[in-house]
């Protein structure tokens, strides 16, 4: 395809494919008006993104490069006041600590003006925008030891690789569980069942989802039921705060269709199995209709709470997203469960994500569409709000501030 026919492509499914098409419309003239098949390839990634940016959907509407996954600068920031400061680094010249006050000789808050486009929401929850902001610069002007020295952003490279999963103890009485994704059921089972006894004899459970990318809300279905009181199961809860509807158009329906049959071909289990035969016969049955009410009663699996651990402090970071902030939701309904940290990311009232592949590029999209925005209770902007609220500051590059107010709530500290 041209990049023109891509554009329109791009602009046809907003309109017409896209879970937020209800609500949220964006004129694509100005954006159609600015592609020509000539331009470079980092203007056109920079037009759609743009455009795509203006819907104010975050993290669940992207158009990428393919064969890119894994890529980033070399290291991470986070905004606080007027700088942005670098979280990790595999970049010789960059440490963790360093404050960055300008790029390409234009301060932070001068580059966020410029940016507003992509920066929606407030500049402190972006840390993914900011870094892909550093992406597209030359220099940056780094503050260390009260000295400033500028640095040239190399050209991307390949993500080192780290565990998704963790588990240790930080106190005799607490046994600490970090998960940075929910990607796959089999996965999660292993590492669950590794250390099921430790979970089952610990007082204290502390969850850390502050860097969950998401995945699939099925995959942290067994993990739950550590979030359960004693004899209760997870049939009995609501697992969705909120009604959903998908938007089961032709295209749509294909796509979901292809996922999940994957999925059931590598399931764990014969519930799990039947979980995705159902999804595939309400795809097939509602193809073309429009939008339709998601079944819910497909997620009423049979976990039993358990006596251990009688109390469970889940960590939650502006950088939990997706399914990662859909265990959030579900967990912080559940009277064990205390929530600190930072509101997540905001972005599942459009989720069920399907893509267009068009072979040099892909698109993803979100299919499903939460009730609670008719109820005034969107998360968009918001995220899923902690019951203990920790802001951020340099002081977590010293210290795990947030492992520090769990064992103080806990009575540990």
């Amino acid at each position: 395809m041209t990049k023109k026919e891509i554009a329109q492509t791009v602009v046809d499914v907003c309109r017409h494919d896209a879970a937020f098409c209800k609500e949220i419309q964006v004129d694509p003239e100005p954006f159609l008006s600015e592609i020509s098949d000539a331009m470079d390839e980092k203007s056109f990634l920079f037009s759609v993104e743009k455009y795509l940016a203006a819907f104010g959907v975050r993290g669940h509407l992207n158009f990428y490069k393919s064969h890119t996954d894994g890529c980033y600068i070399g290291f991470r920031v986070r905004r606080y006041l007027g700088s942005l400061f670098v979280t990790d680094s595999e970049v010789d010249d960059l440490l963790k600590g360093d404050e960055i006050v300008a790029i390409d000789g234009a301060s932070v808050p001068q580059t966020a003006e410029t940016y507003h486009a992509f920066l929606d929401e407030a500049p402190d929850r972006c840390s993914d925008v900011w870094e892909d902001i550093l992406s597209r610069s030359e220099t940056i002007a780094v503050k260390r030891d009260g000295k400033t020295f500028d640095l040239a952003v190399r050209a991307k490279t390949p993500r080192s690789g780290s565990l998704p999963y963790e588990h240790k103890m930080i106190h005799d009485d607490c046994l600490y569980l970090r998960f940075d994704d929910f990607y796959d059921e089999a996965d999660m089972k292993d590492f669950l069942d590794g250390c099921r006894e430790e979970i089952e004899h610990t007082k204290y459970l502390v969850i850390d989802v502050r860097e969950n990318v998401g995945g699939s809300d099925t995959v942290f279905l067994p993990l739950l039921k550590y979030c359960l009181e004693e004899d209760d199961a997870l049939c009995n809860q609501p697992i969705f705060p909120a009604a959903v509807e998908l938007l089961c158009t032709e295209r749509n329906s294909e796509s979901r269709l292809s996922l999940f049959e994957s999925y059931r071909d590598k399931a764990y289990s014969e519930e799990m199995r039947r979980f995705y035969e159902e999804l595939i016969e309400e795809q097939i049955k509602n193809k073309g209709k429009g939008f339709v009410p998601m079944k819910a009663d497909g997620f009423l699996f049979s976990e039993h709470g358990t006596r251990f651990p009688e109390k469970v402090v889940v960590l939650t970071d502006y950088t939990c997203g997706s399914s990662g902030e859909s265990f959030v939701e579900t967990a912080a309904r559940l009277k064990k469960v205390t929530v600190i940290g930072r509101p997540t990311m905001g972005i599942c009232d459009y989720s069920n994500l399907a893509y267009v592949d068009f072979g040099d590029y892909y698109l993803l999209y979100p299919t499903s569409r939460s009730k609670a925005i008719d109820e005034g209770k969107a998360t968009r902007g918001r995220g899923i709000q902690p019951d203990i609220f920790v802001p951020w500051t340099p002081e977590h590059l010293r210290e795990d501030v947030d492992i520090a107010a769990a064992l103080k709530f806990l009575n540990l500290r």
